[in-house]
This record gives C-alpha cells, structure tokens and sequence, in this order.
C-alpha cells in the first residue's frame, strides 16, 4: 500500500463536497502559487492529493490530510495558518493548514 506524506487541514468548498468518499485520495487538484488570468494558470503549481477525513455538520467545511506528490514541492509552506486556493479546471475550495 502507498503511503502518502500528509499535513491536517480544513477545507471549505465552493460546492457541497458530499460527493466525496471518506478517506479517498483525491488526486487531481492543484495548489498554484501565481495568478489566474481567465482558465490560465500563470506561476508555479503543484498538484496535492487531498483525502476527506470527515465532514463538519451544518457546512460545506471538511477536515482532509493534505500533501503534495513530489519531495521537490514547497512543503515548508504548508505550516499552520497557511491557506491557498485548491483548483481543478477552477478555483474549487479554500485550504486551512491545521
């Protein structure tokens, strides 16, 4: 089984996120570092794999393990209190490293 490095984060989606499975890695999303200028991503990006960990009553807040899937990504960001944009096509959710 493949183990993936991770941080604890809370995320707020931009959608109702029910439609994700429990303790699956998601594994196509982006964290950018730069600008968005229409669909374009223009700077760095690294793409994350998120795992749902459980779901926040009332909200479309989910508490997720976090991590990217290179060593060479900037892993020193993702601190406490860090938060960035998690996009797939578009900006979809907001991250809050815990």
């Amino acid at each position: 089984m493949e183990t993936i490095r991770s941080v604890k984060a809370i995320i707020s989606w931009d959608r109702d996120p029910t439609k994700y499975e429990l303790n699956i890695w998601l594994r196509d999303l982006i964290v950018h570092f730069g600008i968005i200028e229409g669909r374009q991503l223009m700077g760095d990006a690294w793409t994350v794999s998120v795992r749902v960990t459980g779901f926040i009553e009332g909200t479309w807040d989910t508490y997720a393990d976090v991590g990217f899937i290179v060593d060479e990504a900037p892993w020193h960001e993702l601190v406490s209190g860090y938060t960035f944009r998690l996009w797939a096509g578009k900006e979809i959710a907001t991250v809050k490293i815990l």
